[in-house]
């Protein structure tokens, strides 16, 4: 060992040099071509317009902090100083309660910045420009959804105001934090479940799933976003049937149920507008008696709701009361298979 280090040490000696040599210049290269740092956001999610408010709007009006309930990504289209226009969606998502960017910026940049969420299967989209103007176009989109899709109206500096209609972001050496502001695309219905009192004292309810229906067709939206500085809204959305049949949109799923209690328990799906005349829910539920014995199995109730009439941008509230007939006290199939109404 030791005639064999004496010999041929030098060239190891060399070898062990020149490989240093190249991973330092390896790793200087690396830090010279990387001059950006990730940008992260901070979203900002239009508030629904109620159904029962004396003036309604198709816009939403005021933008709160968005924390979503559960993983989602977010789809950003990030144009770099007035290039032709990249249809590479960059993705932002949200996991494990924070916010996950792998997408950078670079220091002294101008950035253009346009996007949507949820970006998941089937939804496809691209984006053109004319001038200033940008289009926006998202595909495959169910009539009813169980996510709320929005799409950006705004990009802000984090020292900026929060104004809509401005796009534009400058890229920093780091600290690239930016709001979003976030507009529905669709409107959205909330149901409020209740158990009728009396009846809760014989038997509990389970749900077990909620699903919104509808006849109509999936869509595209074309979505022309005109950029401004007076905080004007800057957005007018096109709705287009591309044929074909609907899905169901599955917006609560439970494997054991949950109960419904005698207060209100909530649950909330998003539809097109032009679905609003044609939408019905269909309800799984298993029944148990006062006791706790599971005497009814995954019972299924469809109801078809009234014309909601609503726009984008509005949340409509039904109530759902689930209760027997005048018949309760003398029929106990009855009792096994309660009615939900809807008022």
């Amino acid at each position: 060992m030791k005639c064999i280090t004496g010999k041929y040490g030098w060239l190891l000696a060399i070898g062990c040099w020149l490989l240093a040599v190249s991973c330092s210049s390896d790793s200087s290269g690396e830090q010279q071509r990387s001059t950006g740092s990730p940008l992260q956001i901070m979203p900002y999610i239009a508030a629904y317009q109620s159904n029962d408010a004396l003036s309604r709007s198709a816009v939403s009006a005021g933008y709160t902090e968005y924390t979503p309930a559960h993983d989602i990504v977010i789809g950003l289209y990030v144009l770099k100083n007035g290039e032709p226009v990249d249809n590479t969606v960059k993705l932002i998502s949200y996991s494990n309660h924070d916010w996950h960017s792998q997408t950078t910026v670079e220091n002294g940049v101008s950035y253009t910045i346009y996007g949507f969420m949820p970006k998941k299967e089937p939804i496809s989209s691209s984006i053109s420009k004319s001038g200033d103007v940008a289009t926006l176009t998202l595909s495959n989109i169910g009539t009813v959804c169980a996510d709320d899709i929005c799409f950006i109206t705004g990009v802000k500096d984090s020292d900026g105001d929060l104004d809509q209609g401005q796009f534009g972001y400058t890229g920093k050496t780091s600290g690239n934090f930016i709001r979003l502001l976030l507009d529905h695309l669709f409107a959205s219905v909330k149901f409020n479940f209740t158990v009728d009192t009396d009846y809760s004292k014989l038997r509990t309810i389970k749900l077990k799933s909620l699903k919104l229906m509808t006849s109509s067709a999936p869509m595209t939206a074309t979505i022309t976003l005109t950029p401004n500085t007076t905080d004007a809204y800057p957005a007018t959305v096109e709705f287009i049937s591309q044929g074909g049949e609907s899905t169901p949109a599955t917006f609560f799923e439970s494997t054991e149920g949950e109960q419904i209690p005698t207060t209100t328990t909530s649950f909330v799906c998003c539809f097109a507008p032009s679905a609003s005349s044609t939408l019905s829910l269909v309800t799984t539920y298993d029944v148990y008696d006062s006791k706790g014995n599971l005497i009814r199995k995954n019972c299924e109730a469809t109801n078809k709701l009234p014309d909601l009439e609503a726009q984008r941008g509005w949340q409509v509230t039904l109530n759902l009361k689930v209760a027997p007939t005048y018949l309760y006290q003398l029929s106990e199939p009855d009792l096994d298979n309660p009615t939900i109404t809807i008022n």
